[in-house]
């Protein structure tokens, strides 16, 4: 019993520990500029928020599946309507910096920074699509179900 207690202790003391850090990119829809923040776990799951400086703001969760080396896959949702599918890819061990590519379900995509990522360049809108689709490559096999399309069932991978 004690080691129950233990276990249960330690996975809440785990789910707990978090770190928030900045986001900075750009949308291909209206040409944006986005910022915001997201908020990492120590099980390597997250949520953020972005906000445009056009007209939308959006908000979603994300979660490394198996291990910083490999992209985490996520969803979200804009007030606009908007939804789609992200992938980070995390630039250190503890995945507190990286880049995500994010694909709209308006056939749209979006590029950004997180954490601190001083030498980003932006990269053309067909390399975004081309990363996207290899590190989307990457996950399969890795995950049997999108565990977002609950929340966000209009993103293109979900409506597969």
């Amino acid at each position: 019993m004690l080691r129950l207690l233990s276990i249960v202790v330690a996975i809440i003391l785990l789910s707990a520990f978090s770190i928030t850090v900045p986001i900075k990119g750009t949308a291909q829809y209206e040409n944006a500029v986005i910022t915001g923040a997201a908020k990492g776990y120590l099980a390597g799951n997250g949520e953020f928020n972005i906000a445009s400086n056009k007209s939308f703001s959006c908000e979603g969760i994300f979660d490394y599946i198996e291990d910083k080396s490999k992209p985490a896959v996520g969803g979200f949702k804009c007030d606009n309507g908007m939804q789609g599918d992200i992938v980070l890819f995390a630039l250190n061990k503890i995945g507190t910096k990286g880049y995500g590519i994010a694909h709209v379900n308006n056939e749209t995509y979006a590029q950004f920074i997180y954490g601190d990522v001083p030498d980003f360049k932006n990269m053309s809108w067909n390399t975004v699509k081309e990363r996207y689709i290899n590190m989307s490559q990457q996950m399969q096999g890795h995950i049997s179900n999108l565990y977002y399309c609950e929340e966000y069932p209009e993103t293109i991978k979900c409506k597969k």
